[in-house]
Formats: C-alpha cells, structure tokens, sequence
C-alpha cells in the first residue's frame, strides 16, 4: 500500500470523524461519549494528517507560496 492510499484512508476517517461523529453510534461509543467539540477537534486532527501524509508524498502538487 502507498503513502498516497494511506493519506486517503486516514483523511476520509476523519473526515467522517469530523461530520457523522453525532449521528453514528459506533463513533459515539468509541470516544465513550465525550462532547461534540472534542469529536470535532479530533476529527479535524486526523483529518489533517491525511492531507499531510498527501502533501509530502506529492499527492496534492506543488502549492505555491509566493505568486509574485
């Protein structure tokens, strides 16, 4: 498996962290019925991970830092 599917992975988990963690009860019973915020924040967390992990493995393409 390659970096670029591993950063898929982890970013869709957070991203379903990030949007179904209330509805879902398997996700509710995972973080043992903490608060929304702290699903959200850990959702988000994972989430940037997987856009990390996509970053440097050269998934998401040169992003410029400076136009002029």
């Amino acid at each position: 498996m390659d970096m670029r599917t591993i950063g898929i992975i982890v970013f869709a988990i957070g991203m379903i962290i990030f949007l179904f963690g209330r509805k879902f009860i398997l996700i509710r019973l995972y973080f043992k019925k903490r608060s929304v915020f702290s699903q959200l924040f850990w959702g988000i967390v994972i989430a940037a991970i997987g856009v990390a992990i996509l970053y440097f493995d050269g998934a998401l393409g040169w992003i410029p830092m400076n136009k002029f």
